[in-house]
């Protein structure tokens, strides 16, 4: 289930198979580390390999704030739908913008896409150029993202303004 130079996830092990060997393999993992796992444990532990997916996927929960009209959330929503379905590396078939939750501090919109590429550098840099259009999607829309926030009204006397 393994090759030298797969990215891997092993019990818990995330990194980049170095070497194979007849009693152990090395994993190097992203803090440039060294983790030898027997090869006997090996065959008994969950193995989950990246090198095998045929796309990446984008999961976003982006948080709008209150004051967020009807109207700029429907605008908010197609536009990032549309910015998504626009672009040349989203993969077509499922393309998932939803108002999903009224929360604590926030409106809730669930982003899901899948980019149509296996190279993680290609990835980051596909997601960057889509997140920079969602955040012009949300400005031209008129709203902005949320930050928790709490209210606290004070009650007896003299107290009588809510701060927030």
């Amino acid at each position: 289930p393994l090759r030298v130079g797969d990215f891997v996830r092993v019990s818990g092990v995330e990194g980049t198979v170095e070497n194979i060997g007849l009693r152990s393999t090395r994993i190097r993992t992203l803090d440039r580390t060294l983790v030898t796992i027997p090869n006997g444990k090996l065959a008994d532990m969950q193995i989950e390999t990246f090198a095998e997916r045929d796309r990446i996927r984008l999961a976003a929960m982006l948080s709008l704030e209150y004051g967020t009209t009807a109207a700029q959330m429907r605008e908010v929503v197609s536009g990032i739908e549309a910015l998504l379905r626009a672009h040349p590396k989203i993969w077509p078939e499922t393309v998932v913008v939803r108002f999903v939750a009224v929360a604590g501090s926030s409106l809730d919109v669930e982003v899901m896409a899948w980019f149509q590429t296996t190279l993680f550098d290609e990835f980051r840099d596909i997601r960057q150029e889509v997140l920079i259009g969602i955040l012009e999607v949300v400005e031209k829309a008129g709203t902005s993202f949320a930050f928790p926030t709490r209210t606290v009204h004070l009650v007896g006397p003299g107290a009588a303004q809510t701060s927030r």
